[in-house]
C-alpha cells in the first residue's frame, strides 16, 4: 500500500514505542566491545500466507497480521466494529491507494494496545478499504527500528543495535557461514514512515521492489514488459480476482521468469504473478512486492542505520503464488543448493553464495506450532505434521494445534486422520465459531442436516455480525434450505463493506438468497442491479437477477437474463441450474416444449438440480 502526497503531509505521525527488549550479543568488530542487539521478539503464527501476532485491544485478546507493505497500521470498518472501536474522520484530503484503487480512510483510536505483553496507549489505526479479515500492523511499527523477519522459525523482531559499527554484518545467525546482502533504498522525500524498498533484477533489468509481509510476491505489468516477459507466451497462465485494499479486482498472469537477482542471490527458472495494474498511486510506488512467500524461504534483517538488508536462504520455494503452482517441498533444489549447471547459468556479474540458517531448534509447544505453521504455508506438509504432533505431545489441551494438524493432514490427502484431529479440536473448543462452521459443512456432506443446522446457528451467534465469516455461514444456510435466514444474516455484513472489493459479491449473495426464499423481492432486485453496476454483467449476478425476476413473474426479463448466462454454455454441467430455470421460465411463458428440452438437459447434466429446485419450491 502507498499513500498520496497530501496524506504524507497530513499524517506525519509515528506511534511512540516503548517495547521491552532482550539484549543479544554477537561477535563483531566494534569499538568498546561486542555488538549487541536489543530485540523485541514477536512470536508469529502463519495463518495460511498471513503472519499473525497476539495482541490485546482494550483488553480483548485477538491476533493481528503483520503487513510491512502498509505504511500505517490499518483495519477494516467491520473489524473496528467487532472490536467496539469508535471511528472518526481522518485529516481532510487523506487518501490511501494500493492494489485495487484508492479510498478515503477514517481513524480508530485504541486506548490500550498490547503487543506480546508490551502495552501502548492511544494508538491510532486507519480504518477502511477492502476487508482482508483482520487488522494489520504496518510500517509505523515494523520499520521504526531495524526489523528482523524470521518467519521460518515463527518470529519477527524489532531491533535496536548497540555498539555496532557501520561495517558490522548484521546476519548474526549465520555465524561463519556466507550470507546474502542488498542495498536498502531510501523512500521519497517527506515520507512519513521508512520504506522497505530494495533493488531487484528481473531477467537482467533493475526494478524497485518492496518487502511486503502482507502479500505474496507480485510484479507490475510495466515492470514485466521492461524485463522482456511476453504476457501472451505459451507458458503464461491468465488469472483474475487479484485484490488489495482497494475496491476493485485486477486481472493478471502467472509467467515463467529466467532469473530474479536480489543482491548476491539469484533465483533461476521461477514463476511470478504479474498484475495488470500498479501497486499504488503517486511517488514511491514500487513495481514489485517481495512477499511473504519470499520471507518464508529466508531469514531477513533490515538495517535502517546501514541502509542494508542481510538475508540467508532457509529452504522451500521462494516465490509461491495462490495463482501459481503448489509450493515445492523443503529441501528441493532451489536457491542455496543449485546444481553445477544452474550455477553456470547465472548471468555474468551475478554471483550466488551458499547461505545457511543456524537458528536454534524449537523447544516449547508454541515454538513447534509456529514452525509447523510456517512449514505448512511453505508447502512442507510432512514437516508441518511432525511439528504439530510434537506441539500436541507437549500441550495436548490446545485445540489450535489439533486444528492446524487437521489442516496439514487434509492437504496431504489424509482425510480420515484429518477428521479425527478436527473432532479432537472441536471437543477442546466447542464454542469456536470457525470450527463450528467447518463441522457444519462436514455434517451437511454426511447428510446430517439437523446437526449441520445446529452448528450453523451456533456459529452465527458467536460470529461478529459484520464479519465476512457471516457470508460463509449464509452460504451454508442456503445449502440447508433456509435462504431467508441467510439473507438476514448478511444485512450487517453488507452495511459494513460498502468500500470493499467484495461488496458486489455480498450483494449478489443476498439477492440470490432472497430470490430463493421468495422474500423482499424488490429489495433483491436492487441488490442485483447494484452488483451489476459495480462488477458488470457477470454470469453469477445475472443468474441471481433472473431468479428474482422469475419470482416476480417478470418472465420475459428473466428469460433475457438466462439467455445471456447460458450463451455458449448450454450443455455444461456447471450451468445446469440456469438451464433448468430457463426451462421453467419458458414453460411459464407458454413454451412448454422448449421448456422441457431445457429441463431434461439440465437434469441429465446434473441430477441434483431437481432436488435443489424442490427444496425451494421451484
Amino acid at each position: 500500500m502507498n499513500f498520496s502526497h497530501i496524506g504524507r503531509c497530513l499524517l506525519a505521525v509515528l506511534v511512540t514505542l516503548g517495547f521491552p527488549a532482550v539484549p543479544r550479543a554477537f561477535a563483531a568488530e566494534a569499538k568498546g566491545g561486542a555488538c549487541q542487539l536489543s530485540v523485541f521478539a514477536m512470536p508469529v503464527t502463519m495463518e495460511g500466507m498471513r503472519a499473525s501476532v497476539p495482541v490485546k485491544v482494550d483488553g480483548k485478546q485477538t491476533r493481528f497480521w503483520l503487513d510491512s507493505g502498509a505504511w500505517f497500521s490499518i483495519m477494516s470498518l467491520a473489524k473496528a466494529q467487532e472490536l467496539g472501536l469508535a471511528v472518526t474522520a481522518a485529516p481532510k484530503g487523506l487518501t490511501m491507494s494500493g492494489i485495487g484503487g484508492s479510498f478515503r480512510p477514517k481513524i480508530a483510536r485504541i486506548k490500550d494496545f498490547a503487543v506480546v505483553g508490551a502495552e501502548l496507549h492511544d494508538v491510532d489505526f486507519l480504518v477502511g478499504g477492502s476487508d482482508a479479515g483482520n487488522g494489520f500492523i504496518g510500517r509505523n511499527l515494523l520499520a521504526a527500528y531495524d526489523t528482523e523477519f524470521d518467519l521460518p522459525h515463527g518470529r519477527v523482531g524489532l531491533v535496536t543495535p548497540i555498539n555496532c559499527a557501520k561495517s558490522t554484518a548484521m546476519a548474526y545467525w549465520a555465524g561463519d557461514h556466507p550470507y546474502f546482502s542488498v542495498e536498502l533504498l531510501r523512500g521519497p522525500a517527506g515520507g512519513v514512515v521508512r520504506d522497505l524498498n530494495l533493488p531487484v533484477i528481473v531477467n537482467g533489468v533493475k526494478i524497485v521492489a518492496a518487502i511486503d509481509s502482507g502479500a505474496t510476491t507480485i510484479l507490475t505489468r510495466r515492470a514485466a514488459e521492461r524485463a522482456g516477459i511476453d504476457l501472451s507466451g505459451p507458458d503464461v497462465v491468465p488469472t483474475s480476482g487479484i485484490s488489495g485494499f482497494g475496491r476493485s479486482y485486477a486481472r493478471g498472469w502467472v509467467v515463467p521468469v529466467a532469473s530474479v537477482a536480489i543482491g548476491d542471490e539469484t533465483i533461476l527458472r521461477t514463476r511470478l504473478l504479474v498484475i495488470d495494474g500498479t501497486m499504488g498511486e503517486g511517488e514511491g510506488a514500487p513495481d514489485m512486492l517481495l512477499g511473504v512467500d519470499f520471507l518464508l524461504a529466508h531469514h531477513v534483517y533490515v538495517s535502517q542505520g546501514q541502509r542494508r538488508i542481510y538475508f540467508t536462504y532457509t529452504g522451500g520455494k521462494p516465490f509461491v503464488s495462490a495463482y501459481a503452482d503448489k509450493p515445492a517441498p523443503a529441501g528441493a533444489a532451489l536457491p542455496g543448493g543449485p546444481s553445477p549447471a544452474a550455477k553456470a547459468a547465472v548471468p555474468e556479474g551475478m554471483r550466488r553464495v551458499e547461505a545457511t540458517d543456524t537458528a536454534a531448534a524449537p523447544v516449547r509447544a508454541d515454538e513447534f506450532a509456529r514452525r509447523g505453521s510456517a512449514r505448512l504455508a511453505g508447502g512442507d506438509t510432512r514437516g508441518a505434521i511432525t511439528d504439530f504432533s510434537e506441539a500436541i505431545r507437549l500441550d495436548p489441551g490446545n485445540a489450535s494445534y489439533f486444528a492446524q494438524r487437521a489442516k496439514a493432514h487434509g492437504e496431504a490427502g489424509e482425510d480420515e486422520t484429518a477428521r479425527t484431529d478436527f473432532d479432537r479440536a472441536i471437543a477442546l473448543a466447542p464454542n469456536d465459531p470457525k470450527l463450528l462452521t467447518a463441522r457444519a459443512w462436514i455434517r451437511r456432506g454426511e447428510k446430517d442436516e439437523a446437526g449441520a443446522r445446529a452448528d450453523a446457528e451456533a456459529a452465527a451467534k458467536l460470529t461478529p455480525p459484520a464479519s465476512l465469516e457471516m457470508n460463509t455461514i449464509a452460504g451454508l444456510m442456503i445449502e440447508l434450505g433456509d435462504a431467508a435466514r441467510a439473507a438476514s444474516l448478511l444485512n450487517a455484513t453488507i452495511a459494513a463493506h460498502k468500500d470493499d472489493a467484495r461488496y458486489a459479491t455480498l450483494l449478489n449473495t443476498r439477492c440470490w438468497a432472497r430470490g430463493l426464499a421468495a422474500v423482499e423481492l424488490d429489495a433483491a432486485l436492487v441488490d442485483c442491479n447494484l452488483a451489476i453496476r459495480l462488477a458488470g454483467k457477470a454470469g453469477g449476478i445475472l443468474d441471481s437477477r433472473a431468479l428474482v425476476r422469475f419470482r416476480q413473474r417478470n418472465y420475459a426479463a428473466a428469460l433475457a437474463d438466462y439467455d445471456v448466462v447460458l450463451k455458449g454454455h448450454e450443455d455444461e454441467a456447471r450451468f445446469a441450474w440456469s438451464r433448468y430455470m430457463r426451462g421453467q421460465t419458458r414453460t411459464a411463458l407458454g413454451r412448454a416444449d422448449a421448456g422441457k428440452i431445457d429441463h431434461d438437459a439440465a437434469i441429465k447434466a446434473d441430477a441434483t438440480v431437481l432436488d435443489r429446485a424442490r427444496r425451494y419450491g421451484l
